[in-house]
């Protein structure tokens, strides 16, 4: 498993920057008209390398789907941001893959060994056998459990004996030696931190721009909090389009108010 601890401590905090590409919103900063090449990894380097600088943030997760959505130009900007901070922060490739055995030891290797990723997301709902490729050496999956979203009620809510289908996902991440992603939009976080005895890694989203709140998620898992990694994206990157300035300044900014909460908690 991935050091999480050490990056933590390192720069003092758990925070976590989602890079999430919207070209329409990155365009207010870098002016339109320029392709995609040129403009997603030009705009997320400025950022990140601020708040590295300034041991801002502990994780870096981008998501694939933001990326893929621009086709291949798009993808050579995730192999761009990918390159130049591995090695440098934990690398969180957020793909949410999940599939049957075969498939998912292709997904692992696409994410672990082409991507270089030191973890990613993955849905549980099939079984072992489908979690089982990203459960390597050195490598940190995080299963969906409990998220942020609106529709989670659906299914991870559902009845399953005397507690929940999402309560179940969490024992097995027990057995199993992976993570979570639990929102920070529900108050499971504490059910699900005292089940786990807080030593299972959470990724928590739902910060910032979705409005969790961020003083209960650190009251939740402030026992073994270094383990832990809450992630912020579009409050940070497009943090300039509400106080003005360069984007790079606004995001440090938005990190530092999000760190003033997580680092009082932080021993």
């Amino acid at each position: 498993m991935i050091d999480l601890e050490k990056s933590a401590r390192e720069n003092k905090t758990i925070l976590c920057f989602g890079v999430d590409p919207d070209m329409d919103r990155i365009a207010g900063a870098m002016g339109k008209g320029k392709s995609v090449e040129e403009t997603i990894a030009p705009f997320f380097h400025d950022i990140i390398d601020r708040l590295l600088a300034e041991n801002a943030i502990a994780a870096l997760k981008p998501n694939y789907a933001y990326f893929a959505q621009y086709g291949f130009d798009g993808l050579y900007a995730l192999e761009e941001i990918m390159q130049r901070y591995r090695g440098k922060v934990p690398l969180i490739l957020d793909g949410k893959r999940g599939d049957i055995g075969k498939s998912s030891e292709a997904y692992a290797r696409e994410l672990y060994d082409f991507w270089g990723a030191d973890a990613t997301t993955i849905s549980p709902y099939m079984g072992e056998d489908s979690v089982k490729p990203f459960l390597r050496e050195g490598k940190l999956a995080y299963m969906l459990c409990r998220t942020s979203n609106p529709g989670a009620k659906d299914f991870e809510e559902l009845k399953c004996g005397k507690g929940y289908v999402y309560e179940r996902v969490a024992e097995k991440a027990l057995d199993w030696k992976c993570g979570l992603v639990v929102g920070a939009t529900s108050e499971a976080i504490g059910k699900l931190a005292k089940m786990t005895e807080n030593k299972v890694p959470f990724l928590i989203p739902g910060i910032g721009a979705q409005g969790g709140n961020l003083g209960m998620v650190m009251e939740a898992v402030k026992g073994n909090a270094l383990i832990h990694r809450i992630n912020a994206s579009s409050s940070i990157a497009y943090a300039y389009e509400k106080q003005g300035g360069k984007p790079a300044d606004a995001a440090l900014k938005e990190a530092e108010k999000l760190n003033s909460v997580i680092r009082r908690y932080l021993s």
